[in-house]
C-alpha cells in the first residue's frame, strides 16, 4: 500500500532558458599543467536536472473540476488531471465523470493493479492536496485489512489455478458435448443440457476475472487475459469487453440509482422508488422512462416476472 513518491519529468529547455543564469560565476581556464590536473581532480559533480515543483491545491479548487473535459482526481493527497485521457480509460469514462472532482484513493487502489499505480499514475500528477481531511476510523480499517490481505498473498494470480480450472471446464464442455452426439437417448440430451449449463456457468467466472483484469495483477505476469476472454465471448456468447464497461462501472457505484448500470432495468424492473419519476441515467445519458408498461404491465408484478425474465436474461 505504501506506493513510491511521484516522479516528475525535468523542466523542458524553454522553462530552464527562462531562469536567470547571471549570478552564475564563471571561472578563467586553468595557465599551467598543474593547475590543469589540479582542476580536473577536483571537478564538481554532475548536477541535478531541475524538477517541476508540484503545486498545492485545496479540496475544494479540485471539486471544481468535475466535467468530461476537465476531471481532477485525488489519489493519496495527489491531485490527478485525467482530463484529455478519460475516453481512453479501459475501464470507461463513466467511473472518471463519478469521481471527478472528489478523493477516489481506495477505489483506484480496489480495482488496479500495482504496476498500473507505479507506473502510470504519476504521469498525470499536477499537484498536492493542501488541506486533505484526515480518513475515517472506518476507512483506516479496510486499508489496513487489504493490507494484510495483500501480506497473505491472497491479490497474487496462480498460473496453476487458471490451468486448473481450464482443464476442468474443458472436461464438462467434453462431457456435454459426448451425452450429446454419443447416444440417442433422450435422458441423456437432457443432461448434456444440463452439463453445458454448468460449463457456461464455471467459465464465465473465467470472463469475470478477465473483465476484472484480475487474472493479470502485474505487467509481469505471463497470463493473456485478451485471448482468455474472447474464449468466454466465443462460448458464453456475451461480449467480455461489453461486460467490462458496464461491470467495472457497477463495483465503482454500486446500486448508485442514477449511475449504476447494473441496476437500469426500466421498464422491467424498478429497485427504488425514485425510479417511478423518470429517472436520468448518467451512465446511458438518457431518462430512463417509467412509462405505461412498466406502470401496469411490469413493475406492479415485477416479484412474477423476476424468474421467467431471469430464465432466458
Amino acid at each position: 500500500q505504501n506506493m513510491p513518491l511521484c516522479i516528475i519529468p525535468p523542466i523542458e529547455g524553454s522553462e530552464i532558458d527562462s531562469i536567470s543564469l547571471a549570478s552564475t560565476p564563471t571561472a578563467s581556464p586553468p595557465s599551467t599543467p598543474a593547475a590543469k590536473s589540479a582542476a580536473k581532480s577536483s571537478s564538481a559533480p554532475t548536477p541535478v536536472p531541475f524538477k517541476k515543483v508540484l503545486k498545492s491545491y485545496t479540496v475544494a479548487e479540485v471539486a471544481s473540476h468535475n466535467t468530461k473535459d476537465d476531471a481532477w482526481l485525488i489519489y493519496e493527497n495527489q491531485v490527478l488531471d485525467v482530463s484529455k485521457w478519460a475516453a481512453s480509460h479501459p475501464g470507461g469514462v463513466q467511473p472518471i465523470l463519478r469521481f471527478a472532482g472528489m478523493d477516489c484513493t481506495d477505489e483506484i487502489r480496489a480495482m488496479h493493479g500495482d504496476w498500473v499505480l507505479e507506473k502510470k499514475l504519476p504521469h498525470f500528477v499536477i499537484g498536492t492536496v493542501s488541506d486533505m481531511p484526515e480518513a475515517t476510523e472506518l476507512v483506516k480499517d479496510f486499508r489496513e485489512l487489504g493490507r494484510e490481505f495483500e501480506r497473505l498473498g491472497y491479490f497474487q494470480v496462480s498460473w496453476g489455478f487458471y490451468a486448473r480450472k481450464l482443464a476442468a471446464v474443458s472436461c464438462i464442455f467434453a462431457t456435454s458435448l459426448l451425452l450429446l452426439f454419443g447416444t440417442d437417448s433422450f435422458m441423456a440430451h437432457m443432461a448434456s443440457a444440463a452439463v453445458m449449463g454448468i460449463f457456461w456457468q464455471q467459465f464465465a467466472f473465467v470472463g469475470h476475472d478477465c473483465g476484472h483484469m484480475s487474472a493479470k495483477v502485474h505487467a509481469r505476469d505471463n497470463i493473456d487475459v485478451t485471448s482468455l476472454g474472447l474464449l468466454v465471448t466465443f462460448f458464453n456468447g456475451i461480449s467480455v469487453a461489453w461486460w467490462n464497461a458496464t461491470h467495472n462501472v457497477h463495483h465503482n457505484v454500486p446500486n448508485t440509482v442514477d449511475c449504476d448500470p447494473d441496476i437500469a432495468h426500466l421498464p422491467v424492473f424498478a429497485i427504488d422508488k425514485r425510479m417511478f419519476g423518470s429517472l436520468f441515467n448518467k451512465y446511458h445519458g438518457r431518462v430512463m422512462e417509467f412509462d405505461w408498461a412498466a406502470r401496469n404491465i411490469f413493475v406492479p408484478y415485477q416479484h412474477l416476472w423476476y424468474y421467467p425474465i431471469m430464465c432466458v436474461a
